[in-house]
C-alpha cells in the first residue's frame, strides 16, 4: 500500500474511530458515581469495569496479533472492529455485573487489537520526520472524546442510561466498518518487514525496553488517578459537583492541548527528552495536588495542568515504539499497547484497594511513583539510552 492511498477522508475515519474507542474505554470514568448508583455497587467495584477492559487489552492483544500475524493487516483490522461491535452489544444486553465484566474484557481485547493495527497503518503512510505529528492527529480523536464525549455523557446521564451512549458508539463503529470494507486499500507487505523471531530480538534493544517500561509505569500512574478523578473531586470538593460536566470539558481541552504540544515536541527534540520532561511535570504536579490546600479553584487548576502533562507524555511512548523499531514490528506495537493497558489496569486496581483503607486523597502517589521509577530506570541505563532525536 502506498502512502498516497491514505486519503484525508480515510484518515478522518481513523480519527473518528479513535474517538469511539476512547469513549468506549473511558466512558465509565466520567460517570463512575452514577453507574455505581444504578448498579447498586460501590465506587471501587465500579472501577473494575475500566480494569476489566484494560486487562483484556493487556493480556489478549499480543496473543491476537501473534495469531493474526500472517493475515493481511486490513482484513485483521476489520475482523477486530467487527468483534468490538459484538462485544459492545453484549455489554449493553448483559443481565448482570459478571457478564458486564466479561463483555468489557472481550471489548478490551478486540478494540485494542484494532487500535494497534490502525496505528501501524497510519504510521506506514507518515514520513519519519513527521511521525509524531501524524500520530498526534490520530490520537486527536481520543482527545476529542475527552473534550466533547465524556462531558456530554456526564450531562446526558441525568436523562439517558449509559447503555444509550454505547448504542450510539456501536452505530459509529458500524459506519466505520462499512467504510473500511468498501474503501480501505489492502495492505502491501513491506520488503523490510521482519519475521516473528526477528521481532523478538527488539526486546534486547535498550530503547525498546525504555519505551515499554515507561509505557507501563506512566499508565500505571495515569490509570491509578484518572479512573477515580471525578470521584476524587466530588469527595474532596463537594461544591464542584454541579459543575462537573463543565469541568470535564476543561479537562478534555487540557488533554487535547497536551497531545498536540507533545506531538510537536516529539518531532523537534525527540520522544526521549519529551518523555522525561513530561514525566517530571507529572511527578511535581502529583505532589502539589496532595500537599496544597483543597481549594476548588486551585485543585481544578492543578488537575488541568496534570491532564495536560499526562497527554503530553503519553504521545511520546506511542511515537517512541515506532521510532525504536522503525515501524517494522507489529509485535512490539502490540506489547506497547499491552503495557499501556496493563499499567492502567494495575494502577486502577491498586487505587481501588487503596481508597477504602487510606482514603481517596492518597491515589496521587500512584502517578508520582510511576514517574519516579521512569527516571530511575533512565539514570541506571543512561549510557545505553541516547537522548538524540
Amino acid at each position: 500500500m502506498k502512502k498516497s492511498q491514505l486519503t484525508n477522508l480515510t484518515l478522518s475515519i481513523f480519527i473518528l474511530m479513535a474517538f469511539v474507542l476512547a469513549m468506549s474505554a473511558m466512558l465509565f470514568n466520567g460517570i463512575l458515581d452514577k453507574v455505581a448508583k444504578e448498579l447498586q455497587i460501590s465506587i471501587s467495584e465500579t472501577g473494575l469495569l475500566s480494569s476489566a477492559y484494560a486487562y483484556g487489552a493487556a493480556i489478549g492483544v499480543p496473543i491476537i496479533l501473534i495469531l493474526f500475524r500472517k493475515m493481511e493487516r486490513t482484513k485483521a483490522l476489520e475482523i477486530m472492529l467487527f468483534t468490538t461491535i459484538l462485544a459492545t452489544t453484549w455489554m449493553i444486553l448483559a443481565p448482570d455485573f459478571i457478564q458486564l465484566l466479561l463483555a468489557r474484557f472481550l471489548s478490551g481485547i478486540a478494540a485494542n487489537s484494532y487500535g494497534v493495527l490502525a496505528t501501524a497503518t497510519v504510521a506506514d503512510f507518515s514520513p519519519k520526520e513527521k511521525l509524531g505529528s501524524a500520530l498526534a492527529r490520530l490520537i486527536m480523536g481520543s482527545a476529542l472524546a475527552m473534550v466533547i464525549g465524556i462531558p456530554l455523557t456526564r450531562f446526558l446521564s441525568e436523562i439517558f442510561s449509559w447503555r444509550i451512549d454505547f448504542a450510539f458508539l456501536i452505530f459509529l463503529m458500524v459506519l466505520s466498518l462499512a467504510y473500511f470494507i468498501r474503501y480501505l486499500p489492502k495492505a502491501q507487505p513491506s520488503e523490510e518487514e521482519v519475521d516473528f523471531r526477528s521481532e523478538l530480538r527488539f526486546l534486547k534493544v535498550k530503547d525498546v525496553q525504555f519505551v515499554l517500561l515507561s509505557m507501563f509505569l506512566f499508565f500505571f500512574g495515569y490509570g491509578g488517578f484518572y479512573t477515580f478523578q471525578t470521584a476524587y473531586l466530588i469527595e474532596l470538593t463537594p461544591s464542584l459537583f454541579p459543575l462537573m460536566s463543565g469541568l470535564l470539558v476543561i479537562f478534555g481541552l487540557a488533554s487535547f492541548t497536551g497531545n498536540h504540544i507533545g506531538g510537536v515536541f516529539a518531532d523537534r527534540i525527540g520522544y526521549k527528552k519529551s518523555l522525561l520532561i513530561g514525566s517530571s511535570l507529572m511527578a511535581v504536579l502529583s505532589m502539589l495536588i496532595f500537599i496544597l490546600p483543597k481549594e476548588p479553584i486551585l485543585l481544578v487548576l492543578l488537575i488541568v495542568l496534570w491532564q495536560t502533562a499526562a497527554w503530553f507524555t503519553g504521545i511520546q511512548m506511542i511515537t517512541g515504539i515506532s521510532v525504536a523499531t522503525d515501524n517494522k514490528s507489529s509485535l512490539m506495537l502490540s506489547l506497547n499497547g499491552s503495557a499501556n493497558q496493563l499499567g492502567q489496569a494495575v494502577g486502577s486496581s491498586l487505587a481501588a484497594l487503596v481508597i477504602p483503607s487510606l482514603g481517596i486523597s492518597t491515589i496521587v502517589f500512584i502517578p508520582l511513583a510511576g514517574s519516579l521509577i521512569i527516571h530511575l530506570f533512565y539514570i541506571l541505563n543512561r549510557k545505553q539510552i541516547q537522548l538524540s532525536k
